[in-house]
């Protein structure tokens, strides 16, 4: 007697309610958390700069005898420019296509997101080549082998375990920027991920966060308990991850950056007479801008529909992150071995 199967009662269809797509966690980008915001309504313009040591100068300070006029002193004023660069990518859909496509995948929304992610890992990049680099900021330090660490400018690599003092580098540091930015000391940490990774185990680190903890036994430790240790307002870890390879070739995944580490000074907001390490001018002129420089464009048209298009889709950016404060910040390169 013949039986149905399963095979034969059911025919298979794609899941309403699952997709996959990698989109990375919002939180492995940094880009737009470590500086203030500054929203710019001209792609170029000029901002003023007091002189930083008329602020601070001592030794003209004199007693006032009656019928005297006070020690007169002036101050300097300079400019800087700051000048956004948009940048953008774009994708495209077929009539075809999109009459055909199931309900569940969601391409147009899909392909926004696609564009999105591809922007922030190239403003990342950017970010890290412009404020997380050598030969940028005033304080600097090369980690080394311990057996090499003989110089004022080089640290033990926070990898040994033995011999590096991973809290004490910081302290000293930020002592260093003080002095360097006439009195302003960095509150902001920014290490790659291996450096988190290397430093939630250090003897150091376990020892202050929990006297009993061990690297066999160790304390949980987090993010936030990683600026306390360290007295940052906040610590953050650079975690974004690219595809070096080229469409078509076989994927090449690598995080944008590793073994190192940066202290910046960073106020509460922009504003007139706040300096800062770093500030981010964002365009606030582009066509439908989140007024963060970001913009999503959609096109539709006789002009793309001639070409068998039924809409294009556009992500823009625009922005300039610019080093406003090379003394309040300091870089360590070769951080691990």
């Amino acid at each position: 007697m013949p039986m149905l199967t399963p095979s034969q009662v059911h025919l298979d269809q794609p899941l309403t309610n699952l997709t996959l797509a990698y989109l990375q966690d919002e939180t492995n980008f940094i880009a737009d958390r470590v500086f203030p915001n500054v929203p710019v309504s001209k792609q170029t313009d000029k901002y003023y700069i007091y002189n930083r040591e008329d602020f601070n100068r001592s030794g003209n300070v004199k007693p006032l005898a009656p019928r005297t006029r006070p020690e007169r002193v002036g101050m300097g004023l300079s400019t800087d420019s700051y000048s956004v660069e948009v940048r953008a990518l774009a994708t495209d859909f077929d009539h075809q296509t999109i009459a055909n496509e199931d309900t569940m995948l969601d391409i147009r929304a899909a392909g926004a997101r696609m564009l999105t992610q591809q922007l922030l890992i190239d403003r990342e990049k950017r970010w890290i080549s412009t404020y997380f680099a050598t030969n940028v900021w005033d304080t600097e330090y090369d980690g080394v082998a311990n057996a090499d660490n003989n110089l004022d400018s080089e640290v033990t690599q926070w990898d040994d375990y033995t011999n590096s003092t991973p809290i004490v580098d910081v302290t000293t540091a930020k002592r260093a920027a003080k002095l360097a930015s006439g009195g302003f000391r960095p509150n902001v940490m920014v290490v790659t991920e291996d450096v988190r990774d290397i430093l939630i185990n250090h003897p150091d680190i376990i020892d202050r966060i929990s006297g009993g903890a061990t690297t066999i036994n160790p304390a949980l430790v987090t993010d936030r308990m990683l600026a306390q240790v360290f007295d940052v307002e906040e610590f953050m870890v650079i975690g974004a991850v690219e595809n070096t390879a080229a469409d078509g070739a076989t994927e090449s995944n690598a995080f944008v950056a590793t073994k190192k580490a940066a202290l910046y000074y960073r106020p509460v907001a922009p504003g007139l007479m706040v300096p800062a390490a770093g500030y981010n001018f964002t365009w606030t002129g582009l066509e439908n801008s989140s007024g963060y420089g970001v913009s999503t464009l959609s096109y539709t048209g006789d002009w793309l529909s001639i070409e068998g298009i039924a809409e294009e889709i556009h992500v823009v950016m625009g922005y300039d992150q610019k080093v406003v404060g090379s003394e309040m910040g300091v870089f360590f390169n070769t951080i691990l071995s």
